[in-house]
């Protein structure tokens, strides 16, 4: 079974002639983008040991959680043949398979113990030349429950940058860590290359907490022209929010999906009060572990792109935690991650039928004829304009509220689904949803 598994992994690599690959471990919709197929893949976990299996010389892993005895497996037969194994971990994480790991392969623990500060990476160098990173630790509920992406990168440069990185946490190049070199969070230095070319395409790799990440995801939001999607675990940065809402104000159409909706600081209402598609994922069955945002998919000329890795959009991760960040240029790998982000993304708007809405003085209502709504507002919308946008951000209306302060909706003509419905005046925003059954 191992052996059949591995020559599915290797088709997408061998096919394709390419050096970057993305998988996601839950189901997507092939039918969202006709330049690409986003890869789904049931069992993550035989990818890794895949991709342990076919080293030659090293393995390199940097990962906060560990629950899978497959993939311990793998790393103990990789070093029985010979293999040096290195492993970087967290000293707050369960590591439930670590026990089985073969007492001869070093471990070295972040302690995070200090102000809770985390070695959050999740990646594996192999043989210096190829890398495994992306959103997934190696748990059965990351890899099987949770929703992530992960990547297979085939690049000497890039993997030697990660090895710079590894070995600045390990305290030196040697096969046993060397613990009074070794450097995690804020006492590592800006140290690695950040611009390389792959597939083509420019790649920009960044480790947190030194490079400054933030201002460089802030970049990328900024490069914005058309479109927007966001898939974040936790959102928390005001700066972040504060240029995703910038995007979105300088007419770029944004959508977010957010898992930790309640944390303390969360930008998810602020995205909803300045009148973004915002989600929560927080009432729905597992978490919504993903760390990217898609930038002009559907726009080559745009500069498509992707941003992920391990780094939520958080102050921890960008001053404390030990996190890497990858923003990818290349339209191909953008339509896949929207093939994953669409897929969510009609999940979540799928189970909302709205009839009635109250907000900031606006009241929605349907009439008796499917796809035709009401509105009515207070004066202080009089005036304002109506959009009505589909869930791939297509706008198929556009409206006034009269000097009654009414208007109507009509989608009775559009499919059956879900519409966004978004009214600006001079000094506010507000955004809804409509599901049309």
């Amino acid at each position: 079974m191992n052996r059949i598994l591995l020559i599915l992994f290797l088709i997408p690599l061998l096919t394709r002639g390419q050096h970057i690959q993305v998988y996601f471990n839950q189901s997507v919709n092939n039918a969202i983008s006709a330049v690409a197929d986003a890869q789904y893949i049931a069992h993550p976990d035989d990818s890794i040991c895949a991709f342990i299996d076919r080293s030659q010389s090293s393995i390199d892993i940097a990962v906060w959680d560990n629950g899978s005895a497959k993939i311990v497996t793998a790393l103990n037969n990789a070093y029985i043949r010979g293999i040096t194994v290195r492993y970087i971990t967290s000293s707050n994480s369960l590591n439930t398979a670590l026990s089985g790991l073969n007492a001869s392969i070093p471990v070295l623990e972040r302690d995070a113990s200090i102000n809770t500060n985390v070695m959050h990476n999740k990646f594996i160098i192999a043989d210096a030349t190829r890398v495994f990173t992306g959103s997934m630790n190696f748990g059965d509920g990351s890899m099987f429950d949770d929703y992530n992406n992960f990547l297979i990168i085939e690049d000497q440069a890039l993997a030697q940058n990660y090895l710079t990185e590894f070995n600045e946490m390990w305290g030196g190049p040697g096969p046993v860590p060397n613990t009074a070199n070794s450097k995690f969070g804020p006492d590592k230095s800006d140290n690695t290359t950040h611009n390389f070319t792959i597939d083509a395409g420019a790649v920009e790799l960044y480790f947190s907490p030194t490079d400054q990440t933030t201002s460089h995801i802030i970049d990328a939001i900024n490069s914005a022209d058309h479109t927007l999607d966001i898939a974040m675990f936790t959102f928390i940065n005001n700066d972040l929010g504060d240029a995703v809402i910038d995007a979105k104000n300088r007419g770029v159409t944004v959508r977010a999906i957010i898992e930790n909706v309640n944390y303390i600081g969360s930008e998810f209402n602020g995205l909803i009060d300045a009148g973004i598609i915002a989600l929560s994922h927080s009432q729905a069955a597992y978490d919504f572990h993903h760390k990217y945002c898609i930038i002009d998919a559907g726009f080559p000329s745009s500069d498509p792109m992707v941003v992920t890795g391990s780094h939520n959009w958080t102050n921890s991760a960008e001053e404390d935690n030990d996190e890497n960040t990858l923003i990818i240029h290349n339209h191909e790998i953008a339509n896949e991650y929207s093939e994953e982000f669409g897929q969510r993304f009609a999940e979540l708007t799928g189970t909302h039928t709205l009839q009635h809405f109250d907000k900031s003085g606006i009241r929605v209502s349907a009439s008796s004829q499917s796809g035709v709504y009401s509105i009515h507002s207070d004066e202080a919308w009089q005036n304002a304009s109506i959009e009505v946008v589909d869930i791939g951000g297509r706008i198929i209306s556009k409206g006034i509220l009269s000097g009654n302060c009414e208007a109507k909706i009509d989608i009775s003509a559009q499919p059956v689904g879900l519409y966004i419905v978004r009214i600006r005046s001079k000094s506010q925003v507000a955004s809804f949803k409509l599901s049309k059954d």
